[in-house]
């Protein structure tokens, strides 16, 4: 944990890696390797280690984000946002990070306006 905290991030993914070599039950720790990944520009591994925990849980509101962020670097603003769309109107944990992702996804569009 520290060593992310310190954006020490391939020290963090070989740590993880290591837990998770012997507990293979802990698969939220293919998240913490997909966000170091995608710290790293690394957006097609990130992707690639994500998978393993979103064949488990496909509805985890933040695996969702992280793949919808790794879709918009891949890709581009249309392909992340139809990774989250079914997410918004839910009303799920994680709503405002979302929605304010689509913002980000859609070149600013939707932004709320501070006067």
């Amino acid at each position: 944990g520290m060593h992310y905290l310190r954006s020490h991030y391939q020290e963090a993914i070989d740590i993880y890696k290591r837990v998770l070599l012997d507990n293979k039950d802990l698969l939220a720790l293919n998240v913490y390797i997909a966000i170091c990944y995608y710290k790293l520009d690394y957006y097609d591994i990130s992707q690639e280690v994500l998978d393993l925990y979103l064949n488990h849980h496909p509805d985890s509101t933040i695996a969702i984000n992280l793949k919808a962020c790794n879709r918009f670097r891949l890709f581009n603003g249309r392909a992340a946002e139809q990774e989250i769309k079914n997410i918004v109107d839910n009303g799920t944990f994680g709503a405002d990070l979302i929605k304010h992702n689509l913002v980000v996804f859609r070149n600013g569009e939707g932004a709320l306006q501070v006067l």
